[in-house]
């Protein structure tokens, strides 16, 4: 399998915030989603401009990446495009799967448009570079207090842009800057209901934002 501590992954992780120019980008309609079979997993990429190349979807899976082949219906370690040198405009559906029986756990799926029969793992192959690469953060099976999705409509409360990271995840690894030990909690929610232990009657501030928020 490919781990994902490979550099051109790596760099973008810290990089892919203050990409705006993407040729294209991956959306979804729930981010937070069940694993009791209610719900699916589901993915489109919108093209905002035509471009021609290979189209690569993985998810991270276990510090790994999975491919998504023929269109979709498979998932597989090796490197393997969901469609090969087409030409991309509109929109596409990536992924349509039953939540049901996934394993608990947060599931980041990145989409990258790349020259055609290059590698996908060099961002120098990358169409548009660094902001050619778009990503969602899955958290599936979770409970509310981890997710931060205490209205259930489908993403974190703190996540104004729906791309399932919360917005104080400023490196993109799916967790909250300030959980340093990556259990899906602030490092000072000591009771782990999901809210800063100085905000135990207010969600969040007038503007959105917790008061103790030091990334705003």
């Amino acid at each position: 399998m490919h781990k994902f501590n490979l550099l051109s992954f790596a760099i973008l992780s810290a990089l892919i915030s203050l990409s705006f120019n993407a040729s294209a980008d991956i959306s979804t309609d729930r981010a937070v989603i069940s694993n009791n079979g209610s719900e699916q997993v589901t993915a489109r990429v919108r093209f905002q401009t035509p471009v021609n190349g290979d189209l690569y979807i993985a998810v991270q899976v276990n510090g790994e990446l999975l491919f998504l082949a023929d269109e979709g219906a498979n998932f597989t370690t090796a490197i393997t495009p969901f469609r090969s040198n087409s030409h991309f405009s509109g929109s596409i559906d990536a992924l349509n799967i039953s939540g049901l029986g996934i394993a608990p756990g947060r599931y980041l799926l990145y989409q990258v448009v790349t020259e055609p029969g290059s590698d996908p793992l060099n961002f120098m192959n990358w169409m548009g570079g660094l902001g050619g690469l778009s990503t969602i953060n899955f958290s599936i099976g979770l409970p509310a207090n981890s997710t931060g999705d205490f209205d259930n409509n489908g993403f974190p409360d703190d996540d104004n842009n729906h791309d399932g990271y919360h917005d104080d995840d400023s490196n993109h690894n799916g967790f909250h800057d300030d959980d340093q030990n990556h259990d899906g909690f602030h490092d000072d929610d000591v009771n782990r209901d999901g809210l800063h232990d100085d905000q135990e009657n207010e969600r969040v501030n007038d503007h959105g934002k917790h008061v103790n928020d030091s990334n705003d």
